[in-house]
């Protein structure tokens, strides 16, 4: 192994891999159209990032895995079915927030049932991969973006 210093992956005295608080699990996923148009979600006022377009998903409940914590929230926010066998996982977020570090699992989903409606105030929007970026997200759903793009 070879140290590289400061500005390295390697520098003596590197804290940054200390949590802020405690680590939640969130689970997301894109939900891609016939046409290729990602589903994305904007958070409502009154909760944490509102304002923020993110993918849709969740919380991952004690006991719970990352595709049923979809599953589940799909049917809840969105009104829509899947199954988790249609859920292909592709990339996860791994990111410090100032009070806690989130770890999120982003899965591919082209096969439900139902057409997504907004259920908790949320305001949806089809976006053609390349456009992405014209959405504002929270800083863990942004590296998610240019490796989402690459698959589809």
């Amino acid at each position: 192994m070879t140290e590289t210093g400061e500005g390295g992956c390697w520098a003596a005295g590197d804290t940054r891999d200390k949590a802020a608080g405690p680590l939640v699990l969130v689970a997301a996923v894109a939900l891609v159209d016939p046409d290729g148009r990602v589903l994305l979600a904007r958070r409502p006022e009154g909760k944490a990032m509102a304002g923020l377009w993110e993918f849709p998903g969740g919380k991952i409940h004690e006991g719970e895995t990352p595709e049923a914590a979809l599953t589940r929230e799909l049917h809840e926010e969105l009104g829509v079915d899947t199954r988790t066998s249609c859920l292909a996982p592709i990339a996860f977020a791994s990111h410090a927030y100032a009070d806690f570090h989130l770890l999120m699992p982003l899965y591919v989903c082209r096969v439900w049932q139902g057409n997504p409606q907004p259920r908790e105030g949320q305001t949806l929007a089809w976006v053609r991969v390349n456009r992405l970026r014209e959405y504002p997200m929270p800083a863990a759903d942004e590296p998610l973006v240019a490796m989402l793009r690459d698959l589809l």
